[in-house]
């Protein structure tokens, strides 16, 4: 006795997107974008680019404005002592003589700075990487920090301050030069 014509096994349907093999990477959608207006600049000045927030949720990445056509990778830029030395910045770096962790930074690692003109403070600054920017935060040090451009003109930082580094600038801890290089750049 067969099965009823109602009752007879149909063929499964096909996905209403395509499925890629697990083994092959999948490109991101495009996100449309808005009506046309005018043309954003690829970086904000200096002016408009705002410090982190304390315990502020990070920006979405990207925004939903932007059309997305691949994940990226995007490595932290790199620290580079007078002594040879360097340091990936990373989550963020507590530079000093010899550092101590704080807890309104848990997540910063910590740098220890040869300095033997001793011009740099036991924990001196906060360097971090967030959106793309690198920031500089002076922890109250004796001697300061600054940002220095490329034709040596410093710019002091205030303390507890986060402070923008443009790229191709560099940091003065006391009297100390520490080179920011931005990976890829």
């Amino acid at each position: 006795m067969g099965a009823p014509p109602s009752a007879a096994a149909a063929p499964p349907a096909a996905p209403s997107t395509p499925v890629a093999p697990s083994d092959e990477p999948v490109a991101a959608p495009v996100v449309p974008q808005r009506s046309p207006g005018p043309a954003a600049p690829s970086t904000p000045p200096l002016d408009t680019v705002r410090p982190p927030q304390s315990g502020a949720a990070p920006a979405p990445h990207p925004p939903a404005d932007v059309p997305v056509t691949a994940p990226t990778t995007i490595e932290s830029p790199v620290l580079h002592f007078p002594d040879g030395s360097s340091a990936v910045i990373g989550r963020g770096v507590l530079l000093g003589r010899d550092p101590v962790s704080q807890d309104a930074h848990p997540s910063a690692g910590l740098v220890r700075v040869h300095d033997v003109a001793r011009s740099v403070s036991k924990t001196h600054a906060l360097v971090t990487w967030e959106r793309g920017h690198v920031w500089v935060t002076d922890l109250h040090s004796t001697n300061g920090t600054a940002v220095v451009d490329d034709d040596g003109f410093e710019t002091a930082c205030s303390p507890e301050v986060p402070t923008p580094v443009p790229s191709g600038h560099s940091l003065l801890l006391g009297a100390l030069r520490v080179v920011v290089q931005r990976v890829g750049r």
